[in-house]
């Protein structure tokens, strides 16, 4: 089998088994080639030329023996001025138009054209794919018909429509849209009478003519069955043609699809009928806490716990609508209502089923009341190795399961947060709701409408039917207070009234509505030096600071750092939909060098910008935020090191003692290595204030030795 290509605007021979040199083809053929031609591509009879130079001289035929069909085309291509002597082709396009214009068409065709080769090889035959313009884009045959062939310029680039050649099968039947056989003096140009083509042309899904496969050959071996077997090779290319536009179609509604899946507010898993997961949306993902690749493929029963009627809708006997079920996440139950739909064929035939969840809120659904926080964290969720950070975690596990107030002490992004819910989550207040309050995010003429809530008509703007406060909606649960430091004075004498009396009363009304809440609060700035300027009460503070819990900043963290990195990369790549394969060395000593002044949310936000960066699937130093990668100067110690004065590192040391000892005179005094008469002096001398008397055995009288 050969092949007629075009290579920089000129004609090549080559062997479709391989590339074979053109020159090596021209000297092994020509013998064969010489003896084939004296047996084939003879000359027309006079009686077959008769009718066709009456046309072509005289402009007309009385009483033609010509089809109709021919007589038409004869008749456009003399008004387009076609030599009729002529015959070979002299309209091109470039290589590069050539290759454009291939695509699809091409890449479809060929393998049906060698098959269509197989079925006539040997017998002359050269098998032709032109485009709608009638630009020939391939062509493939014996070596004899394709050298006849090159003599007429009739290969890729050529144009072979009715106004470039005259009439032929190609270009007529682009021309009438219809199958035809052209042989012989049919054919408009002389230099064609040596031919006998069949065409018919190719049309997409839509009807559209796209292109006109051709098997021309000798005129000598023209025969019915030649358009026939052309037509049935165009048949199996435009099923081809449908079925690729038929995987296009549903390749489109697929992402159509996945898109709207993945927009839905709800939980979306789709199963089979089988009850293995097909599909999974990012919101259902986020709640199981997993990848959604993680997920294809596994049971239902894995990820929902199974009751009676989930059981019996999934063997078709109930329907299943807003119920409750409960979702089997990494760490924990998660409480959904849900609705499933079967997916059935058109027999009737269960193929899956489709279901949708959302989870409920704990928080009161009473008229003012809104979705309040989540607790989704624990302990086991809190990342630390290092000894600070296990010290830590051991207090506040002990501290959870006490009904004690807690104050959470650290800096900005150390977690504080995630600490007040692990407490709550720990404690036997785990199944009430938990409530997160940031103090400094509120005005402070909302705050108390806020906390409290009101009534209808307390002020102007007040809604209908007034609105619950965040402690009445914290009832039975915890409410934590964040940024407690920042709490208004005049705000401070009411929340302590609740801490004493267990009630609250609406902005607007007079009446006490008791409340169960346990108060955790946090804050990252010194109380003690709030309390000493006047800026917190200090009532307050020694109720809120029963027991105290120290955030190690993530600096003092040995360790830490290479554990939250590889953690963030995991749940933030999931988060973006990205794959981190691997991470260059050098990320580690630079996160760990740096002084990370925001903490643990600093890191974190390093990372996924980091990761959002990410083109392959390794994570690179270059994808770092710029200025964790600028190295500090290094400093003298004079530069470095602010020197004080030991009267000012003594004070300091005895207020620390006393916040972390909860004003304990006793205990405050062990720890320092001194008597207790002796901090009481030193106290004194300092202007450290105290609720007692020199003579009291603690700073507060509510607490005790």
């Amino acid at each position: 089998m050969y092949k007629l290509v075009r290579v920089e605007d000129q004609f090549r021979v080559i062997e479709r088994s391989a590339s074979a040199d053109a020159a090596a083809i021209n000297h092994v053929s020509e013998p064969v080639l010489q003896e084939s031609l004296s047996q084939l591509w003879s000359p027309c009879t006079q009686m077959e030329r008769q009718f066709w130079n009456d046309f072509v001289r005289k402009g007309s035929v009385e009483t033609p023996p010509v089809r109709r069909a021919i007589l038409e085309s004869w008749e456009r291509c003399k008004n387009a001025g076609v030599e009729f002597d002529e015959g070979k082709c002299r309209d091109f396009i470039s290589d590069r138009d050539l290759e454009e214009r291939k695509g699809l068409l091409r890449e479809i065709s060929e393998p049906i054209m060698e098959t269509l080769h197989q079925c006539v090889r040997g017998s002359g035959f050269v098998i032709v794919l032109v485009d709608t313009d009638g630009y020939i884009l391939a062509s493939l045959g014996d070596l004899v018909s394709i050298r006849q062939a090159e003599k007429l310029n009739f290969g890729p680039g050529a144009n072979w429509s009715e106004h470039s050649v005259g009439t032929n099968a190609i270009g007529t039947a682009l021309t009438i849209g219809c199958p035809i056989e052209v042989t012989g003096a049919e054919h408009y140009c002389e230099t064609h009478h040596l031919w006998t083509c069949a065409a018919a042309p190719i049309r997409d899904p839509q009807g559209g003519v796209v292109g006109c496969l051709d098997m021309s050959g000798p005129r000598e071996k023209a025969h019915f069955h030649s358009l026939g077997i052309t037509v049935a090779a165009v048949r199996a290319i435009e099923e081809r043609l449908q079925l690729e536009q038929s995987h296009k179609y549903y390749v489109s509604v697929s992402k159509h699809l996945a898109t709207i899946f993945n927009s839905v507010s709800e939980g979306l898993i789709t199963i089979d009928n089988k009850g293995l997961i097909t599909g999974i949306n990012a919101p259902a993902a986020r709640l199981l806490m997993l990848h959604p690749r993680d997920l294809v493929g596994r049971s239902i029963d894995d990820v929902l716990r199974m009751d009676r009627k989930l059981n019996d809708f999934l063997h078709g006997s109930r329907e299943y609508s807003e119920e409750e079920l409960l979702l089997k996440s990494q760490r924990t139950y998660v409480r959904c209502v849900g609705s499933a739909n079967s997916i059935i064929s058109e027999d009737g035939s269960k193929l899956g089923a489709v279901f949708t969840f959302t989870k409920v809120r704990q928080a009161s659904s009473q008229p003012g009341a809104r979705h309040e926080s989540d607790s989704r964290f624990m302990f086991k969720d809190i990342i630390g190795e290092s000894l600070t950070m296990r010290d830590t975690l051991e207090k506040a596990k002990k501290v959870a399961k006490s009904p004690s107030t807690v104050l959470i002490l650290g800096e900005s992004g150390t977690g504080k947060e995630l600490f007040a819910q692990a407490i709550h989550n720990a404690s036997d207040r785990r199944d009430g709701p938990f409530v997160s309050v940031n103090c400094g995010a509120i005005p402070a003429e909302l705050i108390q409408s806020e906390l409290f809530g009101y009534v209808e008509g307390a002020f102007t703007g007040a809604k209908k039917g007034g609105r619950l406060g965040k402690l009445e909606l914290a009832n039975g649960g915890s409410i934590f207070l964040d940024e407690i430091g920042d709490m208004p004075l005049e705000m401070q004498v009411n929340l302590l009234r609740v801490l004493e009396g267990k009630a609250i009363v609406r902005v607007g009304d007079n009446k006490m509505i008791p409340v169960n809440v346990r108060i955790i609060a946090a804050t990252n700035r010194s109380l003690y030096d709030e309390v000493s300027k006047g800026r917190f009460r200090e009532d307050l503070f020694y109720r809120l600071n029963v027991v105290a819990i120290t955030i190690p900043p993530l600096r003092d963290r040995k360790g830490d750092v290479r554990l939250l990195t590889n953690h963030y990369i995991e749940t933030i790549s999931r988060k973006v939909g990205k794959n981190v394969e691997s991470m260059e060395p050098a990320i580690y000593g630079v996160l760990e060098a740096y002084h990370w002044p925001g903490n643990v949310r600093e890191l974190a936000n390093a990372i996924e910008y980091a990761v959002n960066l990410l083109q392959g699937e390794e994570l690179k130093l270059s994808h770092l935020p710029p200025h964790l990668k600028r190295k500090e100067p290094v400093r003298t110690m004079a530069e470095d090191t602010e020197i004080m004065p030991l009267a000012l590192v003594e004070k300091k040391a005895i207020e620390d003692a006393l916040i972390h000892f909860g004003g304990n005179i006793t205990k405050v005094s062990n720890a320092l290595g001194i008597g207790r008469n002796t901090l009481y002096d030193k106290m004194k001398k300092y202007g450290i204030r105290s609720l007692g008397s020199p003579h009291s055995e603690t700073v507060s009288p509510e607490i005790t030795e």
